[in-house]
């Protein structure tokens, strides 16, 4: 080895251990719970985070679990969910293997995904009649919900918009266009 070969050698990677979840992602897989109540309990948890909370959770990284949570929950097969996020199978399987979180695109939609969930559980919550709002799936509503093409979003869908943050406001405008009783 000559003194000049180290330029031209790769460096040296550290292999780092995943961090450690941010504290929003506890409930997931919380054993004798469903995969609804541990999704509802997630929801709640976004709703009562603070926006930096919710900046700080996404930049730990979106756990791989998190899909599959919000797959089984609304009896969605999980390449769904992962279409949603823009990740694909097999960026989700290496990921998962690896104990990694989703990337930062997938994870951003996830978390808007969970943000417009606790937005609609909000309004059912504060619309009135406990009992009807008791009987009401909202999680498998708006699974199905979010993949309607929409006049208000020129015919794209909810779950495109998530793409990124002015999409993700777009589709909360017709949300509370809705709160307000007008046509969504």
């Amino acid at each position: 080895m000559t003194a000049t070969d180290h330029l031209n050698m790769p460096p040296q990677t550290k292999r780092v251990p995943p961090a450690k979840p941010h504290a929003l992602w506890n409930t997931i897989a919380s054993p004798g719970k469903t995969p609804l109540s541990q999704l509802r309990a997630l929801v709640t948890r976004v709703r009562e985070a603070s926006g930096t909370q919710l900046f700080d959770a996404v930049e730990a990284g979106v756990p791989t679990e998190v899909v599959k949570l919000i797959a089984k929950a609304t009896g969605q097969p999980a390449s769904v969910i992962m279409e949603l996020a823009g990740v694909s199978q097999t960026t989700f399987v290496r990921n998962e293997a690896a104990n990694k979180p989703l990337p930062d695109v997938a994870g951003h939609r996830i978390m808007g995904y969970l943000r417009l969930l606790a937005t609609l559980r909000k309004m059912l919550d504060e619309s009135g009649d406990p009992e009807q709002v008791k009987n009401f799936d909202l999680e498998t509503w708006f699974a199905h919900w979010v993949h309607q093409k929409l006049p208000e979003l020129k015919g794209n869908t909810p779950a495109e918009m998530l793409r990124n943050t002015e999409g993700q406001r777009a589709v909360e405008q017709v949300l509370e266009r809705m709160r307000g009783g007008l046509a969504a």
